[in-house]
């Protein structure tokens, strides 16, 4: 199989470093302690929760749910309930009749997907009922009398919530009272997990450990991808590594992708030029994606974004250099503009200087003639 995973958790042989975030993480749920977690989006916080998972499982039922897209409550302990059916607990046959009975309490069918997937679906008339059901699942789950962890992925989605604050307090209430449950809430919005968890206005406040993961050092990615290669009788070129390493800013997701095409097409070894030929060709595969940018901003906005990613980084984009060089006429004007990328996670800071999110679309704006 191709090491380098482009998605999903399979095992620590093909998940990289992060040894010391995985230590302390663990020693803070076995000590108690509950996890906010920050890291920019495809930088891996999924991957290492999965990777927590793998190390704690013999100790603790893991529960991992994503409420990415997720827009009110009800969806919220729609998506919970189904990632606690999702978790071992349905594999233990001491807890399934505890689990069907947790099910009709809550009026959710039962049912098995054409993958053979367990799902559950819940209707809720009125907002209230979905306020009960997170009571009565972590009720069912507080009589399992086993220890949990439910790690609740993109965790700054409850602030898109019509009512985000007295579900914030009730959650708090809820996570409170949970005696045999830890959390991590993990994020990649800074300044929203900052005000749900740092504000002193806010339920949450200073209720959990902040940890935020940054790129996998050059050193440890390095020897990870020279033993896969290895392992598979290849041989990875410095130069090629070199490329890999400084074009995807170690951004996980985007490093993986290239090395994963290389993989994939190479044989025994590949020169720099020969896997330029490849990835071109990746890069332009993905213009059906990129060809509506312009229709979804505004002009200066798209403007802006190409500007960077033709150059890669800006470290002062109000400089008299760069407006010239934008084609923006003011201070004041880039201010809002680059504002407004950060906002869309169109752009972000990385080492001081703001580059593109999508590090391909940095590559196929350089690669426009």
């Amino acid at each position: 199989m191709n090491p380098f995973l482009l998605r999903g958790y399979k095992g620590p042989d093909f998940f990289c470093d992060r040894e010391s975030e995985t230590n302390k993480i663990i020693t803070a749920l076995k000590n108690e302690q509950d996890i906010t977690l920050y890291g920019y989006r495809r930088l891996g916080k999924s991957a290492l929760i999965k990777h927590i998972f793998h190390h704690l499982e013999s100790e603790f039922t893991c529960i991992y749910a994503d409420i990415w897209g997720t827009t009110n409550v009800e969806e919220f302990s729609k998506n919970l309930i189904n990632s606690t059916i999702h978790s071992n607990l349905l594999r233990k046959k001491r807890f399934r009749d505890k689990v069907y009975d947790f099910l009709k309490s809550v009026g959710a069918s039962f049912k098995i997907d054409a993958d053979g997937n367990p799902s559950v679906d819940v209707i809720y008339k009125e907002r209230n009922t979905a306020f009960d059901s997170l009571d009565e699942l972590f009720t069912f789950i507080r009589k399992l009398d086993v220890s949990v962890i439910i790690a609740i992925d993109e965790f700054q989605e409850i602030r898109n919530y019509s009512n985000h604050v007295p579900f914030e307090a009730k959650l708090r209430a809820i996570t409170q009272n949970a005696g045999n449950v830890q959390f991590i809430f993990s994020g990649s919005e800074k300044h929203l997990l900052a005000d749900i968890f740092t504000s002193y206005r806010m339920p949450f406040y200073q209720s959990t450990r902040m940890m935020t993961i940054d790129k996998i050092s050059e050193d440890a990615y390095s020897e990870f991808i020279n033993r896969h290669f290895k392992s598979a009788k290849k041989e990875i070129q410095t130069d090629v590594l070199e490329f890999i390493m400084q074009s995807s800013y170690r951004h996980t997701f985007y490093a993986q992708a290239m090395l994963n095409l290389l993989f994939s097409v190479s044989k025994r070894t590949m020169d720099l030029t020969e896997y330029m030929k490849h990835f071109k060709n990746f890069i332009l595969e993905k213009a059906v994606y990129y060809s509506e940018l312009p229709e979804l901003l505004t002009k200066q906005q798209f403007i802006m974004l190409k500007a960077i990613g033709k150059q890669g980084t800006i470290a002062n984009p109000t400089s008299s250099e760069f407006l010239i060089q934008s084609g923006i006429k003011s201070a004041s004007s880039m201010h809002r503009v680059v504002n407004s990328l950060l906002d869309k996670q169109l752009i972000l800071k990385d080492d001081d200087a703001y580059r593109l999110y999508d590090v391909f679309l940095e590559h196929y704006f350089k690669m426009e003639k």
